[in-house]
């Protein structure tokens, strides 16, 4: 059977909410999440780039940036209250 692995979990979800079944979800010793789809028709590469064209890349790129914004004045706050 064919296997379809990412590190991306944005993509992973994308990848489950259009079907495709999760065989495992590991994290790497250097911290990177794996996770490996089961890919019988050989299609995770071509759902991949759907998803860089579709709302859940942009809701996901905003989610980044939003989180960005936070850590940025969390760090902030720590620097002038050491």
């Amino acid at each position: 059977m064919a296997l379809f692995d990412t590190n991306d979990i944005a993509l992973a979800s994308y990848l489950m909410l259009k079907g495709l079944v999760l065989k495992s979800a590991d994290v790497s010793p250097t911290g990177r999440y794996i996770f490996i789809f089961e890919d019988p028709s050989d299609i995770a590469s071509t759902m991949s780039i759907d998803f860089i064209n579709s709302e859940c890349c942009t809701f996901d790129n905003q989610m980044r940036n939003l989180r960005k914004i936070l850590n940025r004045k969390i760090n902030s706050s720590k620097s002038k209250n050491p």
